[in-house]
């Protein structure tokens, strides 16, 4: 018996040795778990190289692996990234970006003026003019992007001591606005990204993480920095928000953005919901062609506006009533507010029709804003609401667009960009605004006589604007959106 007792006893003192191992992985895992975000996407797109088909969320993939020179943080506040400090000259023209000495590529090797340089020339080169508007105003930049000069002789982008030095055609109060955008950070071998899928390993990265793994359904992202808080960050295509937000309850998602409707109060509730607003902003075309007269397109306002308020009570987290105004920011003008109030509960006489007909693009704010209208006429009124929901192309065709009481307009409501909002209007217009509009004389007085004037006559109107809601799980205390609407990796906490 004795002669089993030894070998018995090895056995129980390996089998406690191996269970504490055993035991110290568990904690371990358990750390690295606590690193690791599951953010949950619609879709993962293969190509990064040009924003030109990307969404937002697309675009929060090329910010969490790139850093521009400079970027704008959650208040739209301009602040250095790559560069150290900004330099613009007393006439607005030449910019000098002094680069920050202690930046560094995801390989360990520096990043320069050069760099930067390069890069902006592969972008001039590789991308499509409207997603560029900030080089094409610099000096010499369309002459190049049309082939007619070289970059180095032609292209007023230079190096020195370690700045970068822009000189612009003319001044240009919105360049270093535009600079900040995803299409202007700096990316390695920009060609390579136009098949990032599998480049992926190929390239070196500028932003605070760096690729490490790309299959059909998942991107991993690893932080940059080497010390004890080495983050992970997992997107993962869900195809749709309610296979997100399924997850989500069972733990297996981290982030979730715009959250169905339904989940906003719980989520606010539990202290799982961030809500901030965006540009996105929806809009009603009152066809004026259709026999509808001034008063009756004031009433049709009246009664979508009212029905819009009613849904309000109940979507508060979801968006904000424009309540007359075209921008988000000129919401705090009161006085126009006030005077666009009285003009809208002019009374007239008008003969309603029994059946008001909308038509708009097929997608999911539309889908609800309709079954929203309809539902309040329906209460409300004696007129009928139709609507219908159209593919892209179907949607475009101007001779079914001009059968249709209204038009559902969706926007992006960025007032930097007044000439490109207005321009999305340009086929709802009459020949005399489209020639306005057109020409290249408009400033803030054209557009604001312009604005008034689309209001007064009810043909375009101001409806709401949209907020951004982010769901974040437990294991996340702080998580924020820059300036232009794009995940800011950076807070992640």
């Amino acid at each position: 018996m004795k002669k089993y007792l030894l070998p018995i006893s090895l056995i129980f003192i390996i089998g406690a040795f191996l269970l504490g191992f055993i035991q110290i992985d568990n904690v371990s895992s358990d750390k690295k778990g606590d690193d690791v975000i599951n953010y949950g996407v619609e879709d993962i797109p293969d190509n990064l190289k040009t924003v030109t088909n990307l969404s937002k969320r697309n675009e929060d993939i090329i910010c969490a692996v790139s850093k521009g020179l400079v970027s704008k943080d959650i208040d739209s506040n301009i602040v250095p990234s790559l560069a150290k400090e900004i330099i613009k000259s007393e006439d607005g023209i030449e910019y000098e970006f002094k680069i920050d000495d202690n930046i560094y590529w995801s390989d360990g090797s520096k990043i320069t003026s050069d760099d930067v340089i390069v890069f902006f020339r592969e972008l001039l080169k590789e991308d499509d003019e409207e997603n560029i508007h900030a080089l094409l105003d610099v000096y010499g930049a369309r002459e190049f992007k049309d082939g007619k000069t070289t970059f180095e002789k032609g292209v007023a982008i230079k190096s020195k001591d370690n700045s970068v030095i822009i000189r612009l055609n003319a001044k240009n109060d919105k360049f270093l606005s535009e600079l900040t955008k995803p299409q202007y950070r700096l990316r390695k071998y920009l060609v390579m990204w136009e098949n990032i899928k599998k480049n992926y390993n190929e390239v070196i990265y500028s932003g605070d993480y760096k690729i490490t793994s790309f299959i059909d359904d998942k991107i991993t992202l690893e932080s940059n920095n080497n010390d004890e808080n080495r983050r992970i960050i997992n997107l993962i295509n869900d195809s749709n928000v309610e296979l997100s937000m399924a997850s989500f309850e069972i733990g297996e998602r981290d982030i979730v953005i715009n959250p169905p409707q339904s989940q906003l109060n719980k989520l606010s509730n539990d202290g799982s919901l961030i809500t901030m607003p965006k540009d996105t902003g929806v809009y009603l075309y009152i066809n004026d062609k259709n026999n509808i007269s001034l008063q009756g397109r004031r009433e049709i306002y009246k009664y979508i506006s009212e029905s819009m308020e009613d849904y309000s009570y109940s979507n508060e987290k979801s968006f904000e009533l424009a309540e007359g105004s075209y921008f988000r920011e000129n919401k705090e003008d009161l006085t126009k507010l006030q005077t666009r109030k009285v003009i809208s509960n002019k009374e007239e006489e008008w003969s309603p029709p029994k059946v008001l007909t909308i038509l708009c693009r097929d997608n999911s704010i539309n889908r609800e804003l309709c079954r929203v209208i309809e539902k309040w006429f329906d209460e409300n009124t004696d007129i009928s609401i139709k609507y219908s929901l159209l593919k892209e192309d179907e949607f475009n065709d101007e001779e079914l667009q001009k059968r249709y009481d209204m038009i559902l307009i969706n926007n992006e409501a960025n007032i930097l960009e007044k000439d490109k909002f207005y321009k999305k209007f340009v086929n709802y217009m009459s020949d005399s605004e489209k020639e306005i509009l057109l020409s290249n004389n408009c400033n803030d007085d054209v557009y604001l006589n312009l604005e008034n004037k689309i209001f007064e006559e009810y043909t375009i109107v101001p409806l709401i604007f949209y907020n951004e809601n982010i769901a974040y799980s437990k294991k996340i205390s702080n998580i924020k959106m820059d300036g232009n609407g794009n995940m800011d990796f950076s807070s992640i906490k």
